[in-house]
């Protein structure tokens, strides 16, 4: 059992530190892009659609890797309408059965999906007006599957602290549940 709960801390640092790194990464990058296009439009007539199109291929992975880093800090959109009334029982086996039948298998289909189609992308050089018009439209793809991969990993975490909860090992609920 401290196995298991060692297991779930070690994911849950890993999924955020890197989560983090890169989003303040991507923010960064994003606010430069930005900033570049915009005193390049108001002074230089010099913004582009290039720019703006890198903005957005950084938005979308600045959301994608987001996923699991909100999910372990219990930052996603949750429907509340009976969950102020259950017990942290209830609601820690509902997660546990939430993550099991539905992100878990959703996660996995999307890493599949995601991978493939990151890999036909390299494959067939695929280009991005925004990368310089390099093949690199597979690092924008691969981040769909990445980003599910660390969905997957949190879920997995989640659902260790609520199964250890609900056999009496830990003392509150994963995210999620009432402590």
């Amino acid at each position: 059992m401290r196995f298991l709960s060692r297991l779930s801390i070690g994911i849950d640092r890993w999924v955020s530190r890197l989560t983090l790194g890169f989003a303040w990464f991507a923010l960064l990058l994003l606010i430069v892009v930005t900033v570049v296009h915009v005193v390049g439009r108001q002074f230089g007539d010099v913004g582009s659609g290039t720019l703006y199109e890198l903005g957005s291929e950084l938005f979308f992975a600045l959301v994608m890797l987001s996923f699991g880093y909100a999910y372990l800090r219990d930052g996603h959109v949750r429907i509340d309408i009976l969950r102020d009334r259950m017990r942290a029982r209830w609601l820690a086996g509902i997660e546990v059965f939430g993550c099991v039948a539905i992100l878990m298998p959703l996660s996995a289909f999307l890493i599949v999906y995601g991978a493939e189609s990151a890999w036909l992308a390299w494959a067939q050089g695929e280009r991005s007006g925004a990368l310089m018009d390099l093949p690199l439209q597979w690092v924008v793809k691969a981040t769909v599957p990445l980003g599910f991969l660390l969905l997957l990993l949190a879920g997995v975490s989640v659902v260790v602290r609520n199964w250890l909860f609900l056999v009496g090992r830990e003392d509150g609920p994963a995210p999620g549940g009432k402590a």
